[in-house]
């Protein structure tokens, strides 16, 4: 059975997250915790680290957390469709957000954290982990990361950005293959240059032996794409959505590239850039 971590605050953003997760995870075993923190007295007593885009629950009584919690559960069991192997416990505490998921993951094994965000500063806060910790670098643990009205529908695009520097080992890619569990899923492994001369010889023989160690994973329909852009994350996000892609997959050591890729730094708020979820795979 699946362990996965669901951080809540009632909204809809977290709904839909939670909806994401349900539909993803319809023909698996999965006992699905769901994770209130009520921020303890500090500088962010007002702002949560972690919020979903609202903060609207920061001041309730835990009586009517508990209440909401209750609520979340009706909901999830009306939604969802394969009630007989799916299981749910919610947990309403106080703490910081970044030290009380790290705690959840090591005490309940979780395998997998699935967060449904608006783009506020949460999630700024989540890939930095300026005060609690970084929850990507520092814990074991996938994640998936469902952009605000992002609706789950069976994988036909999905978008691998590779890097021929990092070295991906075997348990990466049976990482990877858990995902992809329909034979018609297009895999498009993705390789960003800055400029168009040819590629080196040696890059050609390494894309050749990674979509070959990968096929032996995934029997699918594999190709590989090259992109020229000035600025990588700008190349991944731009042949994404003219995929349409329905999920790109990030590789943990790829970290800085995941900031750049899924945060707008330049504008006072920060912000997601697209509308596709994104998987990042712990290596």
């Amino acid at each position: 059975m699946k362990n996965i971590l669901i951080p809540t605050d009632f909204s809809k953003n977290s709904k839909n997250a939670i909806r994401y997760a349900l539909d993803l995870f319809k023909e698996s075993p999965c006992q699905f915790y769901l994770l209130y923190i009520n921020i303890e007295a500090s500088k962010f007593t007002e702002k949560p680290i972690y919020e979903f885009g609202t903060n609207i629950l920061v001041e309730l009584e835990p009586k009517a957390i508990n209440k909401k919690l209750k609520d979340l559960e009706k909901f999830i069991m009306a939604i969802s469709s394969k009630k007989e192997h799916h299981h749910f416990t919610s947990i309403c505490e106080q703490g910081y957000f970044l030290s009380s998921i790290k705690r959840h993951i090591e005490e309940k094994k979780i395998e997998l954290i699935i967060m449904g965000t608006k783009g506020a500063s949460e999630i700024k806060e989540f890939f930095s982990g300026s005060r609690s910790g970084d929850v990507i670098t520092n814990v074991e643990c996938d994640t998936l990361v469902v952009p605000e009205n992002a609706k789950f529908k069976d994988f036909e695009q999905v978008v691998l950005p590779i890097d021929f520097e990092i070295a991906y080992d075997d348990t990466t890619l049976f990482k990877i293959s858990k995902y992809i569990t329909s034979k018609s899923t297009h895999i498009n492994l993705l390789y960003v240059t800055k400029s168009k001369i040819p590629l080196l010889e040696e890059i050609e023989v390494l894309q050749k032996q990674f979509a070959k160690r990968l096929s032996l994973k995934i029997p699918n329909n594999i190709n590989f794409h090259r992109v020229v852009s000035k600025k990588i994350e700008h190349g991944i996000q731009s042949f994404s959505e003219s995929l349409n892609a329905d999920l790109i997959i990030m590789i943990s050591k790829d970290y800085n590239l995941l900031q750049t890729l899924f945060l707008d730094t330049t504008v006072e708020e920060v912000s997601f850039k697209t509308s596709i979820p994104l998987l990042s795979l712990q290596e």
